[in-house]
C-alpha cells in the first residue's frame, strides 16, 4: 500500500480510451458502435497500491476484449448497462447491481452501453493475506452473480468510507492508516463476494428483493440531487411505471417517490450534522437544496423520523 495517487482522464478519442484501459487494466481491443464524434470516455482513479478505486463512464456502446486482469475486480453499476462474458457465463448487469467482475485468470469481453461504473480492484495477495487458510483458493470461492441488497449496501458504504478517508488532502495517510484500509477492503470483499458467507443460498435468492426494487433503490440513492419523477425512475429500472410502483409497494411498503424523499431527508440530516460551527448554514437553505420548500411539513417529517427537530441537529454541530 502507498499514499493515494489520484488521476483523472477524459477523451473523445477511442484509441486514447483503449490506451488508458491498457495502462489501467490490461491490453485490449476496443470498438465503438455509433458515431464516434459523440463518444466520450472518462476514467478517474484513486490508487493505493494493493487497492484502487475507479470511476468509469462511457457514452454510446463500447465493446472491449481484455486479457486476464490477474486481480479481483468488484463492480457497482451506477447507470447504463454492462454485459460481461468471461467464459463462466454471459451476464447483463444494470443500475444497482454489485458483483465480482471477470474471473482474474480469464480473458473476457465486455459491452458497455452508456455505462457508469464504480470499480474496486484488489490484489490477490492482499485477499489471501486476510484469509491465509485458503492458500490461494479465494478465486475459486468467488460468486459472480449480483449480491443481495444488504451486502450491496454494505459494500457501497465501505467503499464510500474508505475513499472518503483519502479525499481530504490534509488527512493522515501514514502506513498504519493505509494498511488498515487495505485490510478492511479485503475483509469486506471476502465476506461480500465469496461463497459460504451468509445470504447466498438458493432459498435466500428466492426471497431476495427483486431486481426492479434493487435497481430502483440504487438509482435513487445515487441520484437524489436530480429532478426525478416516477417515470424517470421506471425508465432507469427498464420497467413500466405501474410495475415499479407495485414492486416498491409489495416489497418495501412504500412508493418510489416516498423512498426518494427519505433519501433526501437523510442527505439533509447529513449536511446539518456536518455543518461547521458558525459557518452560516441554515435549516431553510439546506432543506431547500434538497427540495423541501414547505418548512412546517418538512420539520414534521424530520422530527417523526429522527426524533428531533432539524434545528436541534444543526445546533449539535
Amino acid at each position: 500500500m502507498h499514499e493515494p495517487i489520484v488521476t483523472e482522464f477524459a477523451t473523445t478519442d477511442p484509441e486514447q480510451a483503449r490506451a488508458l484501459i491498457a495502462e489501467a487494466y490490461r491490453d485490449n481491443r476496443l470498438q465503438v458502435r455509433g458515431t464516434v464524434e459523440n463518444y466520450r470516455f472518462e476514467h478517474n482513479r484513486c490508487d493505493l497500491g494493493d487497492v484502487h478505486f475507479d470511476f468509469l463512464h462511457n457514452t454510446l456502446t463500447t465493446e472491449v476484449a481484455v486479457q486476464p486482469l490477474g486481480r479481483v475486480v468488484l463492480l457497482r453499476v451506477l447507470g447504463g448497462v454492462l454485459e460481461l462474458d468471461d467464459g463462466i457465463g454471459h451476464r447483463r448487469l444494470g443500475p444497482g447491481d454489485v458483483f465480482a467482475g471477470p474471473h482474474p485468470g480469464h480473458d473476457y469481453r465486455t459491452g458497455m452501453h452508456g455505462a457508469r461504473l464504480q470499480v474496486t480492484g484488489i490484489d490477490l495477495a492482499l485477499l489471501t493475506g486476510i484469509d491465509p487458510a485458503q492458500d490461494g483458493g479465494t478465486v475459486g470461492r468467488l460468486r459472480y452473480e449480483p449480491v443481495s441488497r444488504t451486502k450491496a449496501q454494505r459494500w457501497r458504504q465501505t467503499v464510500e468510507y474508505v475513499t472518503g478517508m483519502f479525499s481530504d488532502p490534509e488527512a493522515e495517510n501514514g502506513p498504519l492508516v493505509l494498511g488498515a484500509a487495505g485490510r478492511l477492503m479485503a475483509a469486506v470483499a471476502l465476506d461480500t463476494f465469496t461463497a459460504g458467507t451468509g445470504d447466498s443460498s438458493p432459498g435466500d435468492r428466492r426471497n431476495a428483493v427483486p431486481d426492479t426494487v434493487r435497481r430502483g433503490i440504487a438509482f435513487l440513492e445515487s441520484n437524489p440531487d436530480l429532478d426525478l419523477g416516477v417515470a424517470d425512475i421506471a425508465r432507469a429500472c427498464r420497467v413500466s411505471v405501474r410495475a415499479l410502483q407495485l414492486a416498491f409497494r409489495r416489497h418495501l411498503d412504500t412508493t418510489p417517490m416516498a423512498y426518494l424523499r427519505r433519501v433526501r431527508l437523510d442527505r439533509v440530516r447529513a449536511e446539518l450534522r456536518d455543518a461547521e460551527p458558525c459557518g452560516g448554514a441554515t435549516v431553510t437553505c439546506v432543506a431547500a437544496k434538497w427540495g423541501f420548500l414547505d418548512g412546517s411539513r418538512f420539520s414534521a417529517q424530520y422530527r417523526a423520523i429522527y426524533g428531533e427537530s432539524p434545528g436541534q441537529t444543526l445546533r449539535k454541530c
